[in-house]
């Protein structure tokens, strides 16, 4: 992470790689919401309780976009096991399903991610703004 915490966290936000965004929202994610950006980062968090599938945008304007995919288990509604188990990768096929509720949150800065996003895409997010993504080696 940053040798000084209160240093801010620089990420690339040239628009070079920006492209239109639309994410699911409310439950069931029958509404959407669009702008653009680019990802920077997504992560799956199995529970006992459920699943949390977290992608986290970086928009034209230079706002963080986290984007929370959330539900029990009792959301998903497997009625024949025997006949389901043979698919079980759909079952987990989180981009295409409309399990559970969507929501989004945008903040202005990568220190206000913390706590809100998984350790790894946090750590991630702030050793890629340190280091450059392709490092020259002159050897």
């Amino acid at each position: 992470m940053n040798a000084n915490p209160h240093t801010p966290v620089d990420i690339d936000k040239s628009a070079s790689d920006m492209r239109d965004v639309l994410l699911k929202t409310g439950p069931g994610g029958l509404r959407s919401q669009r702008f653009v950006g680019r990802k920077l980062g997504e992560a799956r968090e199995f529970t006992k309780a459920g699943i949390a599938v977290i992608r986290v945008y970086l928009s034209r304007k230079g706002k963080y976009v986290v984007h929370r995919q959330q539900a029990d288990w009792m959301d998903f509604a497997i009625t024949n096991w025997a006949k389901e188990l043979k698919n079980w990768r759909e079952i987990f096929d989180v981009d295409d399903q409309t399990w559970g509720d969507y929501t989004v949150d945008i903040v202005d800065s990568v220190e206000e991610l913390a706590g809100r996003i998984p350790a790894r895409i946090y750590r991630e997010l702030v050793d890629t703004a340190a280091s450059p993504k392709i490092d020259e080696l002159d050897i």
